[in-house]
């Protein structure tokens, strides 16, 4: 385990400000109507913003502002964010993203979480880029099971025994798989998307036309084209994406736009930084590729469906997709906590950052409480 910088090489920069320049634009059939796919004038406007406005340099010292390191797990090199607090009684916290997303979702959280105001509860924050993202390395067969085991691994190198986890998208499914397998090390199950199937016929569970409309959206997304494409041969459109700069920016950008609450007024999750820095971290790594592999590992090594017996907490953010009903849920998780946010979507952390931090926090509270009543 060693120290790691992140460091983007001149040449990489200028190679990247060359493809965008030359990009070679679609003679748009559509007219510029929506419901194609990524609309022409959004990915030029994000394009032209890539090129003349946005900073990496900016991206990558607030990257290095925070403790990073490098593990050989499983003959992986595992990257990760490590920030200690400072405070006697933090907790530590395994934050876990999902696609198409990166460490950069929790990075404003860092600093609050490990040194809050006040009282609030601390934490010493561990942010792993999955392995097949930014700097973490993968193979064919790492599966969201074998992550499981390598992030605990990395876990016990980090001197972490007992530990919370928070996920959404993968690491939703990840952080469960930890808490199945390791329940005596998992103090508590923070979830902002919960998969799962639903409950067989005889049960007689009836869901109310609230919850119906919520397995209805979760139910059209598991057909959703990015997810049948990638889990069938992830490498076929990953080609073009790595040679493209414009190409990966429509493919990343349409579901950054599209997951995050379109409700919110100035939602950080649509605001062309963002976007745009998530791509440039996904192109400056290569891992285009290599992220979309897990898709495809996870169809071939199924997670079994146990029960999870660890404390669970379901923040349901309002226009989060990956998201089953109560009913469902309880099926496959000891929920001690269901919480209901009127604001939004599959990146809360960047979205309603201070919802998330709360919610993140009462959790915590509440396990605290449990544990001194015992």
């Amino acid at each position: 385990m060693r120290a790691f910088t992140v460091r983007v090489e001149e040449t990489a920069l200028a190679d990247l400000q060359r493809r965008l320049t030359a990009t070679r634009w679609l003679d748009d059939p559509t007219g510029g109507a929506s419901g194609y796919g990524a609309e022409l004038a959004f990915v030029q406007a994000l394009c032209a913003h890539w090129a003349e406005r946005f900073d990496w340099r900016a991206v990558e010292a607030r990257l290095n502002v925070e403790p990073q390191i490098l593990a050989d797990i499983d003959g992986l090199e595992i990257h990760a964010i490590h920030r200690r607090s400072s405070r006697a009684d933090a907790v530590p916290l395994l934050l876990l993203h999902g696609w198409p997303s990166s460490v950069l979702e929790f990075l404003p959280l860092c600093e609050p979480l490990a040194e809050p105001a006040g009282d609030a509860p601390a934490f010493h924050v561990i942010v792993p880029s999955l392995p097949g993202y930014g700097w973490s390395t993968t193979r064919p067969g790492v599966s969201p099971r074998r992550i499981a085991v390598q992030l605990a691994e990395l876990m016990t190198r980090l001197g972490y025994e007992r530990f919370l986890i928070q996920g959404g998208n993968w690491g939703s499914g990840i952080g469960t798989e930890i808490a199945r397998d390791w329940p005596e090390r998992v103090i508590g199950l923070h979830l902002n998307s919960v998969n799962g199937s639903p409950p067989p016929a005889e049960a007689g569970v009836v869901l109310s036309p609230a919850d119906q409309a919520l397995a209805d959206i979760y139910a059209g997304l598991l057909r959703a084209p990015h997810f049948n494409l990638v889990a069938q041969a992830p490498l076929s459109i990953a080609h073009g994406l790595n040679d493209s700069p414009a190409g990966l920016l429509a493919w990343l950008g349409e579901r950054l736009r599209d997951w995050a609450d379109p409700s919110l007024p100035g939602n950080p999750g649509l605001a062309p930084d963002w976007i745009v820095a998530t791509t440039a971290l996904y192109w400056f790594t290569g891992t285009t590729a290599s992220s979309q592999m897990l898709y495809r590992e996870a169809v071939h090594d199924p997670v079994p469906e146990r029960f999870v017996s660890v404390p669970t907490a379901i923040a349901h953010f309002t226009a989060e997709l990956v998201m089953i009903p109560r009913p469902w849920a309880e099926r496959h998780y000891n929920i001690v906590r269901w919480t209901a946010l009127a604001q939004g979507g599959h990146y809360p952390a960047i979205e309603v950052p201070q919802l998330f931090l709360e919610d993140v926090r009462s959790f915590a509270q509440m396990l605290c409480e449990v544990e001194k009543t015992g």
